[in-house]
């Protein structure tokens, strides 16, 4: 998550600043960068911002139509609406949610969070969460990395790479869920480093499967 790691000593290069207090782009405006330590970002319908976002303890929204560069935080969530463009989308504490249609050029990671993707969406890079669920909602990825949360890939979605369930550190070996649904193509293998319950539609299309015994259903 290099972005989030170097996102203190990039504050003092951004183009809009703010210490403690939340930053707001109002609908269909055009903003520079934007970057706040203890406040939230709120990027209105249609509006750009011509650079990356930026905050440690706050959440990100931005709303319909909008664009960005990378967006980022420590802590607090992160919420893009329909046919958002960005580039990488980061945080470690805190949920990331995606809705449809939008295009995210980078990676899309937490560590403490949930991930959920939304119809349609395309995120050109790896989708990842520590201690959190990832759920593609009928999404293109380029690929999946999981430890404790679970995966659940509705109908449609489409994994362009790998499938992969990291162990854990603490060497917890209690089954994580992955569900993959019908109509789902993961073209890369599907690598399982700890035990999982594999549930898998029999109209999926997989690739290779190491390290777990699918158990496929037809509904």
């Amino acid at each position: 998550m290099k972005h989030v790691l170097t996102l203190l000593g990039a504050l003092a290069l951004a183009g809009c600043i703010s210490i403690n207090s939340d930053v707001v782009v109002e609908d269909g405006q055009t903003s520079n960068s934007i970057s706040t330590v203890n406040g939230s970002v709120d990027v209105g319908i249609g509006a750009i911002v011509d650079g990356d976002i930026s905050t440690v303890n706050g959440s990100i929204a931005m709303a319909r139509g909008s664009q960005a560069g990378d967006v980022a935080t420590v802590n607090g969530k992160i919420e893009l609406g329909p046919d958002v463009v960005a580039g990488s989308v980061e945080t470690v504490n805190g949920a990331i949610q995606i809705a449809g249609q939008a295009a995210i050029s980078g990676d899309v990671e937490t560590v403490n969070g949930r991930v959920t993707l939304g119809e349609d969406t395309v995120v050109e890079g790896r989708v990842a969460a520590v201690n959190g669920q990832l759920l593609l909602r009928g999404a293109e990825v380029g690929s999946l990395v999981n430890v404790n949360g679970g995966m659940v890939l509705e109908p449609g979605s489409v994994v362009n790479g790998e499938l992969r369930v990291r162990k854990p550190r603490g060497g917890d070996d209690e089954p994580v869920s992955i569900d993959i649904r019908s109509d789902v193509t993961v073209a890369g293998p599907l690598v399982f480093e700890r035990p999982v319950t594999l549930r898998v539609h029999e109209t999926a299309r997989l690739g290779e499967i190491q390290g777990a015994e699918p158990e496929y259903y037809n509904d």
